[in-house]
């Protein structure tokens, strides 16, 4: 339950999770789809990589104060986030893209959100 509390204090980084869990479905199902144009492509597996990828740093964020570590999830996040709407615009993906869109808003949710300050 701890790990799951969490995550649900940080609303950005929830946020994170659930958008790119949801790029994760669409892209898995764009896969294996063949009516959606890019059926076994490989650039809709570096879509699915990609997002695996960025709902484990929406999961690790929820965890990390401060330190080095949660700064390069950050800056790693926001470049995860780019870099897969921009797969999702040329795989003709405009849920994909959407769905980053809301990763996005997610990313600036918690990078923006109140902190405890430690003494």
């Amino acid at each position: 339950m701890t790990k799951i509390s969490g995550i649900l204090n940080d609303a950005g980084a929830a946020l994170m999770v659930l958008a790119s869990l949801g790029g994760l479905i669409v892209s898995i199902f764009n896969y294996f789809n063949p009516d959606s144009g890019i059926a076994g492509e490989p650039g809709t597996l570096l879509v699915i990589a990609s997002t695996i990828l960025l709902a484990l740093f929406g999961m690790a964020l929820a965890k990390l104060n401060s330190g080095f570590l949660r700064s390069f999830f950050i800056v790693s996040s926001l470049l995860n986030i780019a870099g897969t709407s921009f797969a999702g615009y040329l795989l003709h993906s405009q849920t994909l893209v959407i769905l980053m869109l809301v990763s996005l808003l997610g990313w600036i949710l918690h990078v923006f959100r109140r902190r405890r300050a430690f003494a």
